[in-house]
């Protein structure tokens, strides 16, 4: 038997965005003991994110990285949380997507006609309750095998599952009350087997990893009601607009990497604003105006591993605007590397940053 699962002393969690409720879950899979310590932050990614798992994007429409057994893997991970908590996450899509010249038109065909794309890039697009109630674009095209999540519900139920399990510390970590040693940590007069720091985008404060190369990007969102529309596809025309419930829409977002504050901005909301009038052909009531930070990386790929000098330590972050899709295939490699059985993908260990670490957790 792995020694580790023997091991009394839990696992640490540190974060409940969309990444440490992932590895929560894995844990509780594995049947390992685990602690998890969050408190709300304004501006997580998770509480204010779409959710969309997109398998054809950019503008020369690149099928996602890795994305058919990703996929395949989130959706079967969805399925699970759903069955755990009681509740209906997952919703399979499909993207009408704004083709606005020739150029991206003749794209569109080209690449529908390569086999890796032919099961997701559709030949036509119905734009069903969308038709009349936007403007044109050059053309449309219609991406099949796309889903949504319903991550702030998903995040929110799993924090009462945690509470009700006694599972859930609510109080704001403090970096000063760790006591590392060689096979274990102490927060606070409690014994830990190793602590996973899945802080989002308050990674970039964090001493022990501040080695690596966070670039976080602030998006802001607008919660729309419009009347008799009933769209159920998604539709992205420079900006989504995402279906949720009760004629309310999820529109979004702005991208930004120069950003003063946590909070939603005048300037965002005009831009998002002017976004939405200049798509839609239907009155529209702005109902909420939120702002989020995602924890993006340098080179747009996930981040996982352990800390070179405290090998107690260990990241899972950098999920960025793919979070819903990466998540549950990297929370589930994450949980075998923490009980050695595994190795991680060189593309997500963070050991591909040549960097010697600094001393400052220490200082």
């Amino acid at each position: 038997m792995n020694s580790s699962k023997t091991h009394n002393e839990p696992f640490l969690i540190i974060g409940q965005g969309v990444a440490g409720t992932l590895l929560a879950y894995f844990l509780i899979k594995e049947k390992y003991p685990f602690k998890v310590i969050d408190k709300p932050m304004e501006g997580a990614s998770s509480s204010v994110a779409a959710g969309i798992i997109n398998p054809v994007t950019g503008r020369r429409l690149v099928k996602s990285w890795r994305f058919d057994e990703i996929s395949r893997f989130a959706q079967s991970t969805y399925l699970g949380l759903g069955s755990l908590l009681g509740g209906t996450f997952y919703h399979k899509k499909t993207i009408l997507r704004a083709l606005k010249s020739t150029f991206e038109e003749n794209e569109w065909m080209r690449r529908s006609g390569f086999a890796e794309y032919r099961s997701y890039l559709s030949d036509s697009a119905d734009l069903g309750s969308y038709h009349a109630k936007v403007t044109s674009p050059h053309s449309w095209g219609e991406i099949k095998g796309a889903a949504k999540l319903d991550m702030p519900e998903l995040i929110y139920s799993f924090r009462s599952f945690l509470k009700s399990k006694n599972l859930l510390i609510e109080k704001q970590f403090d970096y000063q009350d760790l006591r590392i040693s060689n096979d274990s940590v102490e927060y606070q007069g409690e014994q830990f087997k190793k602590v996973i720091f899945c802080e989002g985008a308050k990674a970039i404060d964090n001493p022990y990893f501040d080695f690596l190369p966070f670039s976080p990007t602030k998006g802001e969102i607008f919660i729309v009601k419009i009347d008799d529309f009933q769209a159920q596809k998604l539709l992205k025309n420079k900006i989504y607009i995402c279906p949720l419930h009760s004629n309310r829409y999820w529109v979004g977002s702005t991208n930004s990497f120069d950003f003063e504050h946590v909070h939603p901005t005048s300037h965002c909301f005009n831009s998002l604003k002017k976004d939405l009038e200049e798509l839609l052909l239907t009155p529209f009531e702005i109902i909420t105006h939120k702002a989020g930070i995602r924890p993006t990386v340098s080179d747009k790929r996930p981040l996982l591993g352990v800390h070179p000098n405290y090998k107690s330590l260990y990241i899972f972050n950098g999920l960025g605007t793919k979070g819903a899709s990466l998540g549950p295939f990297f929370a589930n490699q994450m949980v075998q590397f923490l009980q050695d059985r595994t190795q991680l993908d060189v593309d997500v260990n963070i050991t591909r940053f040549n960097v010697q670490k600094r001393n400052s957790a220490l200082a």
